[in-house]
């Protein structure tokens, strides 16, 4: 539950607006309406294409009788290519300044605003305080696109 200090100061309250690549923290003016941006993080990797990234095609192989898939390697249905893994670094990490600033006094609460699996992401690597200090989670795609959109105008 969020401290009385939280209710009268709205800059306690942070916005977290993700996405696999991108995150921003916004913060709620105190006097005037409107919000301003604390913080930011950005992971160029997690946009990359595979290739890009060193991983080359899956090797092939000919179809046995009745088989539908024609790669020569297995696949469990998780994605574990280099941009998978620098999504998953990039939200571990966003994960672990949110605890760090929650630890440090510099927020009270967290509201999280990005797609369900980025959001699940992000509250499974939070610590359980910081866990605790999610008020709210929005999963709006159209909420990150109108803002991006936003920031070309600029």
């Amino acid at each position: 539950m969020p401290n009385s200090a939280s209710q009268t100061d709205p800059r306690r309250h942070w916005y977290v607006l993700a996405n696999g690549s991108r995150a921003q923290v916004y913060v709620k003016r105190k006097q005037d309406s409107g919000y301003d941006q604390l913080r930011n993080w950005d992971a160029p990797e997690a946009r990359m294409r595979d290739a890009e990234l060193g991983e080359d095609k899956p090797g092939r192989a000919f179809a046995a009788a009745g088989a539908v898939q024609r790669s020569g390697m297995e696949r469990d249905g998780k994605d574990d290519g280099p941009k998978e893994h620098a999504r998953r670094d990039f939200l571990e990490g966003l994960a672990h300044d949110l605890t760090m600033a929650l630890s440090a006094k510099e927020m009270d609460s967290i509201a999280i605003i990005a797609p369900a699996p980025v959001a699940q992401a992000i509250t499974a690597h939070l610590s359980g305080p910081a866990r605790k200090a999610v008020t709210d989670e929005e999963h709006h795609h159209e909420v990150l696109a109108r803002l991006d959109a936003l920031k070309q105008r600029f």
